[in-house]
């Protein structure tokens, strides 16, 4: 039978354990805190020979995280998204990704501290390389599962997650994680029960090194290693360098079949005054006869991932093996936050593609703290029609 997560039985657990008297009670609902953001956002995709998409939705988050009783806590977290009946009647033309008519109870958990550990039971946002909230639109991806993390060990993190269900950006639904991934990748069975993440953080001065392991029950496991390093600077320019490496073989019932996968990612690059020029390289070995040709597998990631070369839409995540470039530049004005990119890849059976990146963000802090708009566009451009697009996205947010 299944192991999951009763939200409920929880949430009584936590109350049963609260028996500190009216005083303490009143002390940790006065220690509440509450926050969240207020979002509208506007995306179109032009295509070359399919039907254009646009959509336009409005909603954001409200988040509530009560103070300690005894070591426990609560958390919740609503989101909702509308799209307020401005968008068109052809299901065709509409951008689904946004979400439209949608309200969840995304975050429900049960926190547990004592010392340097840290325990999270229920519905939660991760923070991990191949599973994390991707909030890149109104709702962020959430996951239901238990997380622990311990810090005790200096400059050391360390974290084991074991997850069950995932909800998408777009959804009020929580999936079973092997339902989500069987069907992301056709697979003609879901007979898997879990994910089980293991991963470990080190960062002592100019070095940060991650290391982390994930099992996906009955279909393939992953190695992911990561390093950054900050050179010394040399005058007013302090160069950086990162390195990445992914493994990946089949598991259990192998319902995927032949998984292999290697991964390398280096990238160089150097800030000076307030600006940032960055270089990056991915590849991924063909393997003749695996899945996708050996690409590397994240199902739980739309771009999202830690790949070096990742773009707004293109990346190198589950679409195939090959080689990929990427050259970012980054500056701050006083108000204004300007990233632009070019990215190559160079797959091995799937479409090359090339990718131009724009992201520009606006602080107006100084007429409302926490507003911000900001405006995103990728230009996709190939040698196959029917891959070329133009992506643009237009946002406001608000945090509070």
């Amino acid at each position: 039978m299944r192991s999951k997560i009763k939200i409920n039985a929880v949430m009584a657990a936590l109350l049963l354990t609260s028996a500190a008297g009216a005083d303490s009670l009143a002390d940790t609902i006065g220690a509440s805190k509450i926050d969240g953001n207020f979002r509208s956002y506007f995306n179109t995709r032009d295509y070359d020979v399919k039907t254009d998409e646009s959509a336009l939705s409005v909603g954001g988050a409200l988040r509530v995280n009560t103070g300690s009783i005894n070591g426990f806590n609560l958390g919740l977290g609503f989101y909702a998204a509308q799209d307020l009946g401005t968008n068109s009647s052809d299901a065709a033309k509409v951008n689904k990704r946004l979400g439209s008519e949608l309200e969840v109870l995304g975050e429900a958990y049960v926190n547990y501290t004592a010392g340097d550990t840290s325990v999270t039971v229920g519905r939660q946002k991760l923070n991990t390389p191949f599973a994390n909230s991707g909030d890149a639109f109104i709702i962020p991806f959430s996951f239901e599962g238990t997380s622990i993390v311990y810090k005790g060990i200096s400059n050391v993190i360390l974290e084991v997650d074991y997850i069950n269900s995932i909800k998408n950006r777009n959804s009020s639904t929580f999936t079973d994680v092997g339902a989500w991934t069987a069907n992301r990748f056709s697979a003609e069975s879901s007979d898997s029960d879990s994910t089980i993440i293991l991963g470990g953080t080190y960062t002592k001065d100019a070095l940060k090194v991650q290391a982390w392991y994930y099992d996906f029950d009955n279909m393939f496991h992953s190695t992911y290693l990561q390093a950054n390093y900050a050179l010394s600077a040399v005058g007013s320019t302090k160069p950086f360098v990162a390195f990445q490496y992914g493994n990946q073989g089949e598991s259990g019932d192998e319902i995927l079949g032949e998984i292999k996968s290697s991964l390398l990612g280096i990238q160089v690059g150097a800030g000076f005054a307030k600006s940032k020029l960055t270089l990056a390289y991915n590849t991924v070995s063909e393997e003749s006869g695996a899945f996708k040709s050996g690409a590397f597998l994240a199902p739980y990631n739309y771009s999202t991932s830690p790949l070096f070369t990742n773009n707004m839409l293109q990346t190198f995540e589950n679409v195939d093996s090959g080689d990929a470039v990427k050259v970012t530049f980054n500056h701050s004005f006083a108000k204004v936050k300007l990233k632009a990119s070019y990215a190559e890849f160079d797959f091995d059976t799937s479409t090359d593609r090339e990718a131009i990146d724009f992201d520009l963000t606006y602080d107006m802090s100084d007429y409302s703290k926490g507003l911000t708009l900001r405006y995103r566009i990728e230009v996709v451009t190939s040698d196959v029609k029917s891959v070329e697009q133009i992506n643009q996205r237009f946002q406001m947010q608000y945090r509070f």
